[in-house]
């Protein structure tokens, strides 16, 4: 008789190779998650060093100007160098006092238009191209300064003038333009609060890209942080407002002068002005430099010039400010400025 365990089929063991269903979906996640953890880093490397993020200029709050640039850092946006100097200035360092009996010093003070904005390098900004002009012109070392922040207006350019003095500046020029003759600050909370204003470097590039511009830019997320003044002029406060401004101007050209600078006014031109008709603001600050007797001059001829040409100076989408072939433009009109106030009988 066969024995019984000749009756019975042998039992074969699982095969080696197969692993438990929880086991494997562990593997997958897994994998899935390094997938995308390798995303992420190629992503912010990409933003990082092929776009150029992750560097933006920082801000200090300030309780005359609203806000200025953080002194004495160096950026690098867009792959554009953005230097700021010991005085907050978009110019390479210079000491308050002149070494070169020789030297001429010329201090530019404005707004976004002389701040020349990230998307240039600095050695193409106005002030930079007028320093080699002058150079070139007048056989002399020349000094520049760039004392200037986006959407300041003639209170906050008289507060950075009455703080950091002019710098034994031969020339101080005022640049503005037809809306700064109502620009007055309203110091909402502004610094680290708009992302226009950061006062610290984000964790990483790609949160720059997120927050700077995807999410408030392009999608509208975030675009107006609580306490963030984003309102045009106040009609029910214009008159006052002007009145301020005005003001500002008159002690700007009387506190340079005090100071044995010569000054001069010089306007900037939106691209609507130059096909239209000049906005109010700029025959005010025109009066207004009349009245204190200093001389004034703008950039609208040649402007008018390149866009009739069809070189177009202002950035696309953006009547105001000037790109890489628009700046040349405003260090003429500077240049001129200069050369106005130095033959000037103040």
């Amino acid at each position: 008789m066969a024995s019984l365990s000749t009756l019975e089929p042998p039992i074969s063991p699982p095969p080696a190779s197969a692993a438990p269903a929880p086991t494997r979906k562990r593997s997958k996640l897994t994998l899935i998650a390094l997938s995308f953890l390798a995303f992420l880093i190629l992503l912010e490397l990409f933003c990082r060093f092929g776009i150029g993020l992750g560097d933006p200029p920082l801000y200090q709050a300030d309780g005359k100007m609203e806000y200025l640039l953080q002194p004495s850092k160096t950026y690098y946006r867009f792959h554009n160098r953005f230097s700021v100097n010991r005085y907050g200035m978009r110019s390479d360092d210079f000491p308050p006092q002149k070494t070169n009996s020789n030297e001429l010093r010329v201090l530019v003070v404005g707004d976004s238009i002389v701040y020349g904005g990230v998307r240039i390098d600095q050695s193409e900004i106005a002030t930079e191209i007028l320093k080699r002009n002058l150079q070139v012109h007048l056989g002399r070392p020349v000094v520049v300064g760039n004392g200037s922040a986006k959407g300041w207006g003639p209170l906050a350019e008289l507060a950075y003038l009455q703080r950091y003095g002019t710098l034994d500046a031969d020339v101080v020029v005022l640049e503005l333009s037809s809306h700064d003759s109502a620009d007055v600050p309203r110091f909402l909370p502004t610094v680290g609060v708009s992302v226009d204003f950061p006062d610290k470097r984000p964790p990483l590039a790609l949160t720059d890209l997120l927050n700077t511009y995807l999410l408030s830019r392009y999608l509208h997320i975030w675009a107006a942080q609580p306490g963030v003044d984003v309102s045009g002029p106040d009609p029910i406060h214009l008159a006052q407002d002007t009145a301020q401004c005005q003001q500002a101007e008159r002690d700007f050209f009387r506190f340079a002068r005090e100071h044995r600078a010569k000054v001069v006014l010089d306007q900037h031109l939106t691209s609507p002005e130059l096909v239209g008709r000049y906005l109010p603001g700029y025959s005010i600050n025109q009066a207004i430099a009349r009245e204190e007797n200093v001389p004034y001059t703008d950039d609208a001829d040649e402007l008018r010039s390149r866009l009739q040409s069809g070189r177009d100076p202002f950035f696309s989408g953006d009547p105001l400010h000037l790109n890489r072939s628009g700046q040349p433009v405003l260090a003429h009109a500077l240049e001129r400025a200069v050369t106005l106030a130095v033959n000037s009988k103040e």
